[in-house]
């Protein structure tokens, strides 16, 4: 007969009640670390899935080898032709130029039935922080566009649907997270574009989805003048042939052909992405580069950590603290139900010994108790976390050696409250049973 599974039978609601609301505080618990991995996660996929281990980019002040943040954090400009000298270096296997730059368009994906519930319980919760429009929903989608050199490194490491970039213009391949489909037509800026595929978790340290694009179609995109703004400053330049006309008329046709080359000029380029050949010395390799007085170098590990120590750093620091106050908030809470449920059954305990029955009986049953309520607890709530990760608007991940390192803390937590529980029920003397009678 086991008592633990008899006395589980006989306080059913309490019990299972209690397992319940220690699962629920598993689930928050694995949550919160979903969420911090799903930070660094996005923080270091898109460096990660390009396969440079270099990232060469424009250099900024006076000290050697500072650069910009690289091309998804901090603008970066380059001349593309930058690639062809940087591929020809001993020990590099490939040099691809990549365009990146923040940009949007005015249709967002349509919301789930979570996302407006986090909407409207967020206008609830900041009703008293915020002034009229603050809490706005956009109507424009933000993303990053990636231009590439197709066959070269840097476009989409894997497509769940369609196919990739093939034509030379106008096609594109954007992460699921854009609600695009393949063979929509989506327009951005002053072209016209054909969804010909979909990736998935290619997004940026903001969690913005890529769009990818071939290289010419990003530069066009990104650095061809706007049509307004190209007239202004044709007006400009003619104003400044005519003011030139009467001290140096030789020059014009020199000034002005230099001036309209400058504005129909896209060859440009954030960064340039540098795979390494087997065994190849990237120290040495980035040195070399950085000989260049214009050029800056990071390693993949590098990009990555400006990325998740920029702006997400402080939402990561809080994150894990909030998650280490939370996993001791549950072993107290787990230690204070299994401490009053044991003193619950004093009485049961006290007619257990005055029937003869070994301290051992009851320890075991205890601990057998605790320990299925901390294991069931853990799992529940971590099957829970599980089944919800795919709902969040924002990437959350867990895994299963977090799932095993929250099922062990719980386990020791179980256990170390049964003993102390069983410790102060078992001083109770037997015959206070008879005189309560």
């Amino acid at each position: 007969m086991n008592l633990a599974f008899r006395d589980v039978r006989y306080h059913g609601f309490k019990f299972f009640s209690s397992t319940l609301g220690v699962s629920l505080l598993i689930m928050v618990v694995v949550t919160i670390g979903g969420i911090i991995r799903g930070v660094i996660l996005d923080s270091s996929t898109l460096i990660e899935k390009t396969g440079a281990q270099l990232w060469v980019v424009q250099k900024t002040g006076a000290h050697p080898g500072v650069g910009t943040f690289g091309p998804f954090v901090e603008i970066s400009r380059l001349p593309e032709s930058i690639y062809h000298a940087i591929s020809v270096i001993p020990g590099v296997a490939e040099a691809s130029p990549i365009v990146a730059a923040w940009e949007h368009v005015p249709q967002m994906p349509p919301p789930t039935r979570l996302m407006k519930f986090m909407y409207v319980n967020a206008l609830l919760n900041t009703r008293s922080m915020v002034k009229p429009g603050w809490m706005a929903m956009p109507h424009v989608q933000r993303f990053i566009v990636v231009g590439y050199e197709p066959g070269r490194i840097g476009g989409p490491p894997d497509i769940i649907a369609g196919r990739g970039i093939e034509a030379s213009h106008y096609e594109i391949v954007a992460d699921n997270k854009t609600g695009f489909h393949v063979g929509q037509r989506v327009r951005l800026g002053n072209f016209e574009y054909r969804v010909v595929g979909l990736t998935r978790h290619m997004v940026g340290f903001t969690a913005d989805p890529v769009i990818y694009m071939s290289l010419r179609d990003a530069q066009n995109y990104l650095f061809q003048t706007d049509p307004n703004l190209l007239r202004s400053e044709q007006a400009v330049a003619r104003q400044h042939a005519r003011e030139l006309a009467a001290t140096s008329p030789r020059l014009i046709p020199t000034v002005t052909a230099n001036e309209e080359a400058r504005l129909a000029n896209t060859l440009y380029v954030n960064a340039i992405a540098v795979k390494l050949r087997p065994g190849a010395n990237a120290r040495a390799i980035a040195a070399h580069i950085r000989r260049w007085e214009h050029l800056a170098v990071y390693t993949d590990a590098q990009e990555v950590n400006m990325q998740l120590m920029g702006s997400n750093r402080l939402i990561l620091f809080q994150l894990a603290l909030f998650r280490d106050i939370l996993v001791l908030i549950a072993g107290l809470v787990i230690g204070i139900i299994i401490y009053t449920f044991t003193l619950d059954k004093v009485h049961e305990i006290a007619i257990l010994k005055l029937l003869g029955a070994r301290g051992g009986v009851v320890y075991r049953m205890i601990l057998q108790e605790a320990l299925f309520m901390g294991v069931v607890g853990t799992l529940v709530g971590s099957g829970l976390e599980l089944l919800s990760e795919p709902y969040f608007p924002r990437r959350v991940v867990a895994t299963s050696g977090d799932i095993a390192q929250m099922l062990i803390a719980m386990s020791v937590v179980a256990a170390a409250a049964s003993i102390l529980a069983v410790r102060r029920a078992m001083r109770i003397d037997p015959r206070s049973v008879l005189s309560t009678g």
